[in-house]
């Protein structure tokens, strides 16, 4: 039976995914559950937010107990996507973030050099997208508001370092920690769709350190022994600089997005500033983002780019590609 989830109750689990505090969140679990339909098709949601309630007040009353106060971070999305760097120790995440956005950041040989999120934008082409570099991942080290940043963020990188470290060891228990957590990394071709609850996270291993001696058995012996063919498995050197370029486009290109460009009747299209759009999108959910009025009263379109030939009309439900250029007609 489907859920038949109301705008109510979708805007409150909004809420929830932004909460900073137990208050928010145990404030947004209950906005969730008065708006929940109550039926079959929804037990296991019912189930589910009743158990988050419960362990939040379990949280807060020994928070209360303690007199201490959790601290924690809250990354807001900017740019046309989200890409968290998950890791263990010494893998060069620090030197990655640096490579891909030209950030400065403390980059050290010891373990744990970043104590918080490290966030910095990732120019690409006409775009631009956020990369979150988070504190390494251990058994020891793994607190909430680091689950909080994974769920929410659009694509997750594993970064291991190809050398004679214990990262590629501790895969597989990296996965296992972040599954204990109701996150489930997803490789190629396996769809992203997110539940109420887990939630599935397109992921991708980045090998960093393939400039060392060794590192192509490594790498070998990652992809073929550790990962198995599960993620995509892209060497980099964040060092040299070897293989960056590449990253930048299997990142775009694992987003699932497209980029669409805009323009007005008699005058040359806009091409900056493009609309961001899922793959897959068609006309009326590019008019949708301008506003929902404008996708109601829209009556066609013509396109430029993908269409058979330039300034072609189309309907509404027209599937849009990267880089077309829409005429919009009411």
């Amino acid at each position: 039976m489907p859920a038949n989830l109301t705008p109510q109750y979708l805007a409150a689990e909004e809420e929830y995914r932004k909460a900073r505090t137990i208050e928010e969140k145990i404030a947004a679990l209950r906005k969730m559950w008065a708006y929940l339909p109550k039926h079959k098709g929804t037990d296991k949601l019912q189930a589910d937010i009743k158990a988050k309630l419960s362990r939040l007040k379990k949280e807060l009353e020994q928070e209360k107990k303690s007199g201490k106060k959790r601290t924690g971070f809250y990354v807001r999305k900017e740019g046309a996507g989200q890409v968290v760097l998950v890791g263990p120790p010494n893998t060069g995440k620090s030197s990655l973030l640096k490579s891909l956005t030209g950030k400065e950041v403390q980059i050290a040989e010891y373990p744990f050099t970043t104590q918080m999120p490290d966030v910095a934008m990732m120019p690409y082409e006409d775009i631009q997208i956020q990369i979150v570099d988070l504190p390494p991942i251990t058994k020891e080290r793994f607190v909430y508001w680091q689950i909080d940043i994974i769920r929410g963020a659009d694509l997750v990188l594993i970064v291991l370092a190809l050398d004679d470290g214990d990262s590629v060891f501790v895969f597989d228990d990296l996965l296992e920690l972040l599954r204990e957590k109701n996150i489930i990394p997803i490789g190629e071709g396996e769809g992203g769709m997110e539940l109420f609850g887990p939630v599935k996270k397109r992921t991708l291993v980045v090998a960093n350190k393939s400039d060392l001696p060794e590192s192509d058995e490594i790498l070998k012996f990652l992809k073929e022994d550790v990962v198995k063919g599960r993620y995509p498995v892209y060497a980099v050197s964040s060092a040299k600089g070897k293989g960056i370029e590449n990253i930048k486009n299997v990142i775009f290109d694992s987003l699932d997005i497209i980029r669409v460009y805009t323009k007005e009747p008699g005058k040359p299209p806009s091409m900056e500033d493009p609309l961001i759009l899922k793959k897959g999108s068609n006309v009326k959910d590019a008019a949708a983002r301008i506003h929902k009025d404008f996708a109601r009263n829209l009556k066609y379109a013509k396109v430029w780019g993908s269409s058979k030939f330039p300034g072609q009309r189309v309907e509404q439900d027209y599937v849009l590609k990267d880089k077309d250029i829409v005429e919009f007609h009411i």
